[in-house]
């Protein structure tokens, strides 16, 4: 989808990090961007924030994990613009906590949001959008997790970010299937300044041998752009969008790294082998 000036867009998470980033570079394309977020001062600022720019933005509190929220979001977006183009569900929260903990209440939270957060604004936006016509995409945000091998230190992020992967490979079939207009992607941020992501959780990964370089979230919600106007469905920084978009910021060894986990996750299955080249 090349052309965006006069077209709506939802972001979901808007309220700061990625989400906030992704909806202020919309905006400076000129479209109307509705962000969404379950912390409702948080989003008011940002609205604030972003309308003191020139941008065309409202907020909508919406606590994802619920499918009636997301529904209500959905009707706000349509009552106010008459049709959405852009649906990128990037709503996520962290989760840390060993599977042999008897207490499921971190993984009901995760799932929640991460997973179903991504079924539920599917199932609110996705058919609208296809009935409309127009030409459209849904993204969803998964992470380095959902592509790298697992973070298994991080189980039910690992989890619920592999799981996003698969949902919306099995929204791209069905688009595919129906010859919709509106075209399904997933984006893999690189390690992003964010609640998720700091100096420290860089060296930590460094010192674990993960080659990570911490970005920015104006660095992801470039990547985002690039990979919606290409037609990308993974939209994931390769050499080509670091040369491009970052000026070769993120190094040959992480390249490397990546390019070698993801082998030894096939690898590991064609040969029935054990995960352990890709857990991280």
């Amino acid at each position: 989808m090349e052309e965006l000036s006069g077209r709506t867009a939802v972001v979901t998470g808007g309220a700061a990090g990625i989400g906030r980033a992704v909806g202020r570079r919309l905006a400076r394309e000129g479209m109307t961007v509705v962000l969404a977020d379950r912390d409702a001062d948080a989003l008011d600022a940002t609205v604030a924030e972003l309308r003191g720019e020139g941008a065309e933005v409202t907020g909508v509190p919406t606590d994802v994990s619920d499918p009636d929220a997301n529904a209500r979001l959905a009707d706000a977006a349509y009552d106010a613009h008459g049709a959405v183009h852009l649906l990128h569900l990037n709503a996520g929260i962290g989760g840390t906590v060993p599977l042999l903990d008897p207490d499921p209440k971190v993984w009901q939270r995760v799932v929640g949001v991460n997973l179903l957060g991504v079924v539920y604004g599917i199932k609110a936006f996705g058919a609208r959008m296809v009935e409309s016509g127009e030409p459209g995409v849904i993204v969803a945000t998964s992470s380095g997790a959902g592509a790298e091998g697992t973070s298994y230190l991080s189980g039910p992020y690992a989890a619920t970010k592999n799981a996003v992967v698969s949902v919306m490979e099995s929204l791209y079939g069905e688009l595919r299937d129906r010859k919709a207009a509106v075209r399904a992607a997933v984006l893999f941020p690189p390690l992003t300044a964010s609640s998720m992501g700091n100096p420290q959780v860089e060296a930590w990964l460094r010192g674990n041998g993960v080659p990570a370089t911490l970005m920015q979230p104006e660095d992801v919600a470039e990547l985002l752009l690039d990979g919606v106007r290409r037609g990308r469905f993974y939209i994931r920084i390769g050499r080509e969008q670091s040369a491009s978009l970052y000026n070769g910021a993120v190094s040959d060894d992480f390249f490397e790294w990546n390019e070698r986990v993801i082998r030894s996750r096939a690898e590991a299955q064609i040969s029935d082998g054990t995960p352990e080249g890709h857990l991280w």
